[in-house]
Order: C-alpha cells, then structure tokens, then sequence
C-alpha cells in the first residue's frame, strides 16, 4: 500500500507541473547532449568490430544501430537556445549555422534509421553502405561543428 501512494503521490507532483523544462538550467541540456554524444560513441564503438566482422544481421549489430538512432534524436534535443552561452565542445558554428547543423543531425537519424530497416531484412550490402555513410557523418560533423 505504501507503495501505491508513494507512486500516486510521485504522478500528482509530475502532473502538477513542478518538476518541468522550464526549471532546467542552460548546463542541464549541455550535460544532457554530451551524455547522448558518448553513448553513440560506445554503440559506435561495439558496432565496428560486428561491421569489419560483417555481422550486419546479427541481432546484436540491429540492437546498436537502433541505439544510435535514438541517441541521435536525444543528441539533437539537447542543443537549446539556452545552452549555446554554455563553455562546450560545441563550435560557434553551431549556432551559427543551425539550420545545416540541424539538416546534419537530422539526415543522421535517417541514415541510422535505415540501417536498422536493412540490417533487420538482412541485406548487408546495403548496411555496410550505411554504416560507412554514418561514419562519414559523423566525422563531417565533428569537422565543422566540433572543438578539439
């Protein structure tokens, strides 16, 4: 019984609205893409030994491209208006160009998300294209957008 309400009491105060977005600080969305940017770094590192194994239709290398893609999503999500007067590895470009940032990001998610559909139909060819088009992007990215 306890239980119960000590949930019912957790669903009041999140419906109440105390705990919301806008009581986030500027820092909280950098941790927050920063968090996203090093998980894909651990998928991204755990799907390149299954692509130079080949393994594009192990359920594994599936698992991690579907992680990638959401994480991707997450990363995006992090980069507020707010955020961009946060000391960062973030470049000025990004706020400087934030519509291609946001195009990159975007037709990074895409890619991930078709490399996910191909590697579940089991067509390897065209994964292995889309893992080698997901390596692209994110170093262009990282190229432009990105401090040392």
């Amino acid at each position: 019984m306890k239980k119960y309400v000590g949930f019912t009491g957790l669903i009041l105060v999140l419906m109440s609205g105390w705990v919301s977005s806008d009581s986030m600080k500027p820092e909280d969305s950098v941790e927050y893409r920063q968090s996203a940017f090093r998980l894909m770094s651990y998928q991204l590192n755990v799907l390149n030994p299954l692509h130079r194994s080949k393994a594009y239709s192990d359920e594994q290398f599936v698992y991690r491209a579907e992680m990638l893609n959401r994480l991707g999503a997450l990363a995006l999500e992090g980069f507020t208006e707010e955020s961009q007067s946060v000391s960062s590895r973030s470049a000025a470009a990004v706020w400087e160009n934030q519509a291609d940032f946001t195009e990159r990001m975007q037709a990074f998610i895409a890619t991930t998300a078709e490399m996910v559909e191909s590697a579940s139909a089991g067509q390897d060819d065209q994964t292995r294209d889309l893992f080698r088009q997901t390596l692209q992007s994110c170093r262009a990215c990282h190229d432009r957008y990105r401090l040392d």
